[in-house]
């Protein structure tokens, strides 16, 4: 029961966690982390210490949106549909680790949401 308990708390963090990004409040968003936090984004290869990561998700240039479709049970990862209101769509692929119910690490691997390209088409099914 504790377990459950513990593994709820962390879902809604997440939402809540989610739901401070998509607001782009600063506020907000810090308390989600360790003040030492490290933030990843492989896929261009930066690297972000919170006040660095608030400012790339604060300063954004548009507004966007977004929908958590999947979270781990245990809340080591979360897969997140967002889009802008320019109409802009990506997936982001969160891992957490988190030190006293906040985040001290996270690795975000973000994709653009869109069809296949032409030379894999008939290969999959979608």
């Amino acid at each position: 029961m504790r377990k459950q308990k513990a593994m709820k708390e962390i879902e809604v963090t997440i939402f809540a966690f989610w739901q401070a990004v998509a607001d782009q409040e600063e506020a907000a968003l810090a308390q989600f982390f360790t003040p030492d936090a490290e933030i990843f984004w492989p896929n261009t290869g930066e690297r972000f210490d919170l006040n660095g990561y608030l400012r790339a998700n604060c300063d954004y240039p548009g507004q966007w949106t977004g929908k958590v479709e999947k979270i781990a049970l245990d809340g080591s990862y979360s897969i997140s549909r967002v889009w802008s209101r320019e109409g802009a769509a990506a997936r982001a692929v969160t891992f957490y680790q988190w030190r006293n119910g906040k985040i001290a690490q996270m690795t975000e691997y973000w994709g653009d949401i869109g069809p296949a390209p032409d030379w894999r088409a008939g290969l999959g099914s979608v």
